[in-house]
């Protein structure tokens, strides 16, 4: 019989899944590639079924435990749900089907945020319907004095993707959505696609604006996570990704239906 040592030997060298619902969670990817180059990764786009943020609760709930399934038959040691709606409304849900897997959440950066505002400053935090809604979202946002001012804008995720190679086109849009907000001290980008409009955002506030996402935030505590838990790939390993969307992934035959982002 193989002894725990044994098992954890043996999956320090298995992938780790990220998943979005698009292109968004290649932020949070890159973010952990850039900390963990040892690692091999496997990004899964729910394209399928995107935007999550327009869906009720429980439809959300039940696409990201399907991504997180289909990861783990995937041999994924650990995975990260690159993607603010899918956590705040399915992380718990997936850790309770999964109670000794490494799984980890993409959390709104409001609480560094909020530590980090002038003594009179207020942010805007850009987030979907979904995360809007959300009960998790709301007692985060209510621990901030009202000095955290939440909008959010059921379109934006799939405007995104849908421009996503000509992203200054929707530079007007996201003007219109931030000006009546123009003394706002921060903006914290509540969706991982929200990150294509960082430059938009910047441009809008002339660089006189602190923007923050919670991708380096997820990376970090994964490179803990993997740690303590002895899961981490060797150093000598080499790292490596590979790309699938749902929109073409057919579970019996994953590799001839691979679709690179």
């Amino acid at each position: 019989m193989l002894g725990i040592a044994h098992i954890k030997q043996s999956m320090r060298n298995n992938p780790i899944g990220v998943f979005d619902s698009g292109v968004g969670g290649l932020n949070v990817l890159e973010k952990c590639a850039e900390i963990l180059p040892s690692e091999k990764f496997i990004y899964l786009a729910d394209e399928a079924n995107m935007p999550y943020g327009t869906k009720p609760p429980n439809e959300i709930r039940q696409h990201a435990l399907d991504c997180a399934c289909t990861l783990f038959e995937m041999n994924c040691k650990a995975i990260v749900v690159a993607c603010n709606t899918a956590t705040v409304n399915a992380v718990n849900a997936i850790r309770e089907m999964y109670p000794s897997r490494i799984v980890i959440g993409l959390e709104p950066a409001v609480k560094p945020c909020f530590r980090e505002l002038g003594r009179l400053g207020y942010a805007v935090a850009l987030v979907t319907a979904a995360t809007f809604g959300s009960d998790k979202f709301n007692r985060l946002i209510c621990e901030c004095d009202g000095r955290i001012k939440p909008v959010a804008r059921p379109e934006l995720a799939k405007l995104i993707e849908d421009n996503v190679n000509d992203i200054k086109a929707i530079a007007p849009h996201i003007y219109e959505i931030l000006a009546e907000y123009k003394d706002a001290e921060a903006v914290i980008l509540g969706c991982s696609h929200y990150t294509y409009i960082t430059d938009i955002i910047s441009d809008f506030y002339s660089g006189n604006i602190k923007i923050y996402d919670g991708a380096s935030g997820a990376a970090q505590q994964l490179k803990y996570c993997l740690k303590v838990s002895e899961l981490d790939a060797l150093c000598d390993a080499k790292g490596s990704m590979r790309f699938y969307s749902t929109y073409f992934f057919e579970k019996n035959n994953a590799e001839n239906n691979t679709k690179v982002l």
